[in-house]
């Protein structure tokens, strides 16, 4: 039986505890060390999951693997002291709020050889893979809608919260066509540090249209897609891991023009559960240290582009 991973967490709050759950419940990996600035909190995550507790980021860097889950401001620094012990790096979602500091940490990376990946963990959601699976041809529209209620504890904006979630997977959804525009606008409370609503459209080369919506400001957790390929509409719902699909088969109108009648089959495919997407996210991870360098290197390389688009909403 192959030794488990030893992973260190830097980060022990909401999103740390997260991730130290899947780490401990993982058959390939192990909490070793947890790095927080209150001892308490690292600790805490320590008595619960194992590991020990560290203030020191150096304290985690003998590790075989490192997952960053601290808060935004302090993602791109750390990041480059993991790069430069050579560790493997699992970052959460932004690398940077900043475009070009994100384009720093991923060259590092790329220059150094080290595994980097990014949080983008719906990437890993069942229905985002059935859709994957359900799609024969490229989609023309996209919409999706991620809103949430109030959360005070996030100081970030909510394009690198929430909307970087749904750009990636427009940009994914996309392959091979070039982003030819982005628009859009964000709201910022009064009093508030940081943008709570946003909306954006990405134009692609070919026409494709995307158009995304992010909200901290809702009264209710909201995760949908909507994606028309021409030929068929695929609805789902990402927090239930919901598909529909709808085929527009023909139309009607009376002689009179008094009734109009439209035929549309409706099929509901099978989406399979192959695990919770955080703890699928880090079988993939741990899969890219067995991975020969082109699979590690196009892992790094999908990072920036989502981060591109969400720094052109904030010039547009």
């Amino acid at each position: 039986m192959a030794a488990q991973v030893r992973i260190g967490l830097i980060g022990a709050g909401s999103m740390g505890t997260r991730h130290a759950h899947v780490v401990s419940s993982s058959a390939q990996a192990s909490l070793a060390v947890v790095v927080d600035a209150d001892p308490k909190r690292a600790t805490r995550l320590t008595d619960q999951f194992g590991g020990v507790p560290a203030s020191s980021i150096d304290d985690a860097l003998d590790c075989d693997a490192i997952i960053v889950a601290s808060t935004t401001a302090t993602h791109a620094d750390i990041a480059l002291q993991v790069i430069a012990a050579g560790r493997p790096l699992l970052v959460e979602k932004p690398v940077s709020e900043d475009l070009a500091q994100t384009m720093v940490v991923v060259a590092a990376a790329r220059d150094a050889g080290v595994i980097l990946m990014c949080g983008f963990v719906e990437r890993f959601n069942a229905v985002i893979t059935a859709l994957g699976s359900a799609m024969e041809e490229p989609p023309v529209h996209l919409v999706a809608l991620r809103h949430s209620p109030q959360n005070p504890r996030t100081v970030s904006s909510v394009v690198h919260d929430l909307l970087i979630h749904d750009v990636d997977i427009a940009l994914r959804l996309n392959p091979g066509r070039t982003v030819a525009g982005v628009t859009g606008a964000t709201w910022t409370p009064p009093g508030k540090p940081c943008a709570e609503v946003a909306d954006c459209t990405i134009r692609f080369d070919d026409g494709t249209i995307a158009t995304l919506s992010a909200s901290r400001a809702g009264q209710r957790k909201v995760r949908t897609m909507r994606v028309d390929t021409g030929r068929a509409l695929f609805e789902l719902d990402l927090l239930r891991q919901n598909l529909t699909v709808y085929r527009h088969l023909r139309q009607s109108l009376t002689v009179d023009g008094g009734s109009y009648r439209a035929e549309t089959m409706v099929d509901i495919p099978f989406v399979r559960h192959a695990g919770e997407p955080l703890g699928l996210q880090l079988a993939h991870f741990l899969g890219l240290m067995s991975a020969d360098a082109a699979r590690v290197h196009a892992e790094r390389e999908t990072i920036v582009p989502p981060h591109r688009v969400v720094a052109e909403l904030g010039r547009a």
